[in-house]
Formats: structure tokens, sequence, C-alpha cells
């Protein structure tokens, strides 16, 4: 994509796209520390950073490639963004799904929608019959101003609110115009839409302030459940439908999980263990009785932010791999010693894929027409899984010589893994496992039920790496059972339930919803630095 712009005074490239609304993936918020914003320059290319020489190989920088965080001087310039097939979403949400429209609703069909920190997914129901006729997926483009809920939240701190609340609004709206295009059905026949997404994602979309959100004691403006009309809300004018965003337990525990709990029906069950792993690890376990809820921040890493060759659920991704050690040659020559004919039969292993899931493509063994983009969540969680099985890294998370300088490299040097990256791995999984002990042993639970993991893991999620890799206990083994998108669900059944017994269930479950402040738990934090390591 092209694009003419001018740069002013004291702004970088990054900002200039914001003010245009063109959003280029900046997991790190335009800090530098992710390499990510990356522009190509036609003419008058200035000259690099020293910021954009750490992450760009010389032949990039020659070939007019910088960052569009980095400081550029001011001036018109025309570059082509080098945007990620990040349009083709892969979001599961779950079964195919069938309801009972209740009386007294409105007449129209209804639009469901999951705001997820990375993602976004949507559904379009028919209210003759309760059924999805239509689904439509797309990236939070407020990625560009970073790939976490704190980046975000200190963004609109600083004065970006209204551009974060518009850049939601612009993606809802494509989504409806996906969403009634399929279904070939005009945008008036949308007469209500129901919203599910965490705090943080509720409180940019309403236009609240986020400062309670980014330092204790963690208040958020408002968590209720909201009514009104979706005009209210900035490039959704072309709408005519009711909105209503779904109620949250607190600034960590928001309306996703809620929504999550009401969809899948836990709340009137025995007892089990509910996961979304995403940017936060939130949590819950309980059932009929109640529930005891937490959030562990697990960082971007398992939605492929902060990880060199990460990228969200797209089609492209490496979802699913399995790898083997081979010999790439074989040194008959004179070895002095038996020391000096291990490190030789060491530096001759080359790590090669045996399998290989992709997204939107066929699982492979020789990845020529599906070519990969980057690891997403299950893929980063394969590959470390794999590291581990044949023992290419210690317990402390180290890899072997001869990867530890270069990182492990795959798909013919497309993509590479590397010490960095497992550091990431490393905090993600502790904060997860620590996140899941803590809960269990709160509630004095022996035995809980299923393990019902919901989110954007979705089918890809080998349990058996998770457990591998430490982010799951060897007691999930056989226990798992994978609900997909929960809180899309929970926004759909909503939507046809009678409004009135919908809300009191879900008032009912936030008011039998206690929760544990992580951050405040002396426990926590020994089970996260225990968890660190790959024993």
């Amino acid at each position: 994509m092209k694009t003419e712009l001018k740069i002013e005074p004291g702004k970088t490239l990054l900002a200039a796209l914001r003010e245009q609304r063109i959003y280029i993936d900046a997991p790190c918020g335009g800090n530098g520390n992710c390499g990510r914003c990356r522009v190509r320059f036609f003419k008058d290319m200035p000259q690099p950073t020293e910021k954009e020489k750490r992450f760009l190989s010389e032949t990039e920088l020659a070939e007019g490639i910088r960052l569009a965080c980095a400081a550029h001087p001011p001036g018109k310039y025309t570059v082509e963004v080098l945007f990620q097939r990040e349009e083709e979403m892969a979001v599961l949400v779950g079964e195919e799904f069938t309801g009972k429209r209740m009386t007294g609703r409105t007449a129209g069909y209804g639009a469901a929608i999951d705001i997820g920190t990375t993602t976004l997914a949507a559904s379009l129901l028919d209210p003759a019959s309760g059924r999805r006729i239509a689904t439509a997926f797309s990236v939070n483009h407020q990625r560009a101003y970073g790939a976490d809920v704190i980046s975000r939240i200190q963004a609109a701190c600083d004065g970006a609110k209204e551009a974060l609340k518009q850049s939601i609004c612009a993606d809802i709206g494509e989504l409806l115009r996906q969403l009634t295009k399929k279904a070939g059905i005009p945008a008036e026949a949308v007469s209500e839409i129901v919203i599910a997404g965490n705090t943080t994602m509720c409180h940019l979309l309403r236009g609240l302030s986020c400062a309670g959100l980014g330092a204790a004691p963690f208040v958020p403006e408002d968590i209720s459940l909201w009514e009104g009309s979706v005009k209210e809300f900035p490039g959704l004018s072309g709408w005519n439908a009711r909105m209503t965003i779904l109620p949250g337990v607190s600034a960590f525990v928001g309306a996703d999980i809620v929504a999550g709990i009401y969809g899948s029906g836990m709340d009137l069950k025995e007892s089990n263990l509910f996961l979304d792993i995403g940017t936060n690890g939130e949590m819950a376990i309980g059932g009929r009785e109640g529930f005891l809820v937490t959030s562990a921040a697990a960082g971007p890493v398992f939605e492929g932010g902060n990880i060199e060759c990460g990228v969200p659920s797209v089609t492209g991704a490496v979802a699913g791999i399995s790898l083997a050690l081979v010999n790439s040659e074989k040194n008959d020559g004179d070895r002095q010693n038996e020391d000096e004919a291990e490190e030789d039969d060491r530096q001759a292993l080359c790590l090669v894929m045996t399998g290989c899931t992709i997204i939107g493509g066929a699982a492979a063994e020789h990845l020529d027409s599906n070519a990969p983009i980057g690891f997403c969540g299950t893929g980063i969680i394969d590959v470390m899984g794999e590291l581990v099985r044949l023992g290419l890294v210690d317990e402390n998370g180290t890899l072997d010589e001869p990867w530890f300088d270069a990182g492990v490299t795959l798909a013919d040097g497309k993509l590479r893994f590397s010490q960095a990256d497992i550091r990431q791995v490393q905090m993600g999984k502790s904060a997860i496992r620590a996140g899941i002990e803590t809960l269990l042993e709160k509630s004095g639970k022996a035995d809980f039920g299923k393990v019902c993991v919901a989110g954007g893991f979705g089918s890809y999620l080998n349990v058996e790496q998770a457990i591998r890799i430490g982010m799951f206990p060897k007691e999930f083994a056989g226990r798992v059972e994978m609900i997909g998108n929960s809180a899309l669900a929970g926004a759909e059944k909503f939507l046809l339930a009678d409004r009135r017994a919908a809300a009191e269930r879900m008032d009912r479950i936030i008011r039998q919803t206690t929760e544990i402040n992580l951050a405040m738990d002396a426990g926590f934090n020994e089970r996260y630095l225990s968890h660190m390591f790959f024993i």
C-alpha cells in the first residue's frame, strides 16, 4: 500500500500514519523495541537512525526500508506501508450456533461482537431461526498503539483516547459491513448489536478514562451493562441499531469472561476450571455456587507479540510444528580427542521441520506454496515444546550451541526463534501456570472437573506441548476441552435471550464472583519465579 504523507516537525512517521487512520502494526506502541512498523521510502529516503540499524539489515536499509516509529526529517514522502497479511483472520468461533429467539426482542437481525486485544470476531444471527448465518474477523487496529492493554492505557492517558475510540469503531463498522454483505441484507436490517470485551477494550470503545486502569488501586470508570444507540459512536452513524455492551467484574476481569461463563453455562453446572489465554490469562473456577476469578499478565507472547517472527492467528501463520535433529554432514577427518569429536558432531547437527500446520494452508512437511509468515501463539508453544523435547535448551531456558547466538532458523531461513523469544515464552508461561496454581489453592478444590480452554487458541493448542513447557500442570492431561470463542458465544446467547432474564443472570454471576489480585499475592510471585524453569 503506497501513500503520501507529510511529516511535521517533532512527529514521527508512525504518528502521521495514525492521524490518517492508517494503522500499521506497532506491538511496542512506538517505543522502538520491536522493529515491526516497517515502511519503504521510494525516494528522498532519510538516513537510518541507530534504532533502525539495530533492527534492519544492510540490504533492507539500502532498499529504503525504515521504521515508522523512528524520527524522520520533516517533509513530504511517498512510502509503502509493509502490512502483514493480518486481515485474513482465522479466529475459532466455536460450534455452529443455534438459539431460540425469545418474545419481546427487537425484530431484525442481530450482530454479536467480541473485541479482543489482538483480534475481533463477529457473527450475524437470523431473527427467524436464531441461527448464525455469517461470521467476520479482523485485527484490532489499535495495535498501532501497542500490542497489550498496558500500552493502550498509556496511549489513551497520553492524549490518544479519541483516536483509539475511532479506531475500534472503524473496525466494528467494517465487521458489520462484512456481515451484511455475506448475508445479502441491507444495513438497516441489523437492529441489535451485543458486544463483549475485556475492561480496557470496553473503556476505549466508550471513550471512558483509562487512568484508573493503569495504576493501583485499579478502579474502572464503569463496568456495568451499557445500553444505547450505535449512532453515539463515531463512524457508525450509518447504522440504526441498539447497542449493548456487556458487564464486567473488575479492571482485570471483564465482560469477555462474564460472557464466557454465561455462554458456556458454567454458572449452571458443577465446578469447572475456565481459562482464556491471551494477552491476559484470565481464569475462573467454580460453578452454580459461585466463582473465584483472577487475571495473570502473560503479555502478548501467546498472541504473537514481542516475538521476532510472531504474528496473530492469520492466514500463513504456523499454528503447529514438529522438529527433528539430523546430521547435516559427516566428519571423518582426524579429530584430536573425544571432546573435539563431540563438538564436531554437535556442530553438524541441523534442526529440521518434520511437520507443520499453517493456518489457511495444508499441513505440510515441505513448505513451498504454503510459505509461513510467522508463528502464532500455538506455534510458539510448539516450537518451545520441541526445543525442550530435543534437549536444545537447559532448565534455565538457555539455547545450546551452536544456536545460542543466531537462534533457531526454520523454513529455509524464513523463520527464526531466538534466545530473546524464549525469554518471552518463559515469562508468559510462568504467569499462566502461577495463576492457575494460585487460583486452585485459594479455591481449596482438589477436584475441579474439566479444564475449559477458551479464546483464540481454539483447536490448534497442543496440550502435551503446553504441559511439556510447564504452562499447564501434568494433571491437565486428558481433562482439557476446547470451547472456542466463549465470549462471542455469550454475546450471541444474550442477543437471543429474554433481555431481563439474561441481564439478571449475568448480574448474579458477577455478584457471586470473588476476585484474587495476583499482584498482592506473595504465593503467586514465588510460583512465578519457580515456573520460569524447564524441568
